[in-house]
């Protein structure tokens, strides 16, 4: 598990779903997603890249719980396309 993709459509990433995934290196998540839950990417350690599919303005609208900091370190890509 290296790069995961989040499904077009989802709006939530619940709390603690990649906890832990030390070996994720990349996500991409996409603007329909309006709430990250609590450590849903604690000790992903791994994490560098996030690809979103909106803007800068809708990311920062993303309600994110406590314990991602590995999410909102990475470096984001905004407006990605596949």
């Amino acid at each position: 598990l290296e790069s995961v993709t989040i499904g077009n459509g989802v709006t939530r990433i619940t709390g603690s779903m990649f906890y832990e995934c030390t070996n994720l290196t990349s996500i991409t998540i996409p603007d329909s997603v309006t709430s990250i839950g609590g450590s849903a990417f604690g000790g992903c350690s791994s994490l560098k890249t996030v690809y979103y599919t909106g803007t800068e303005e809708q990311w920062n609208k993303i309600l994110i719980s406590q314990n991602n900091h590995y999410l909102i370190d990475a470096n984001i890509i905004y407006n990605y396309k596949e």
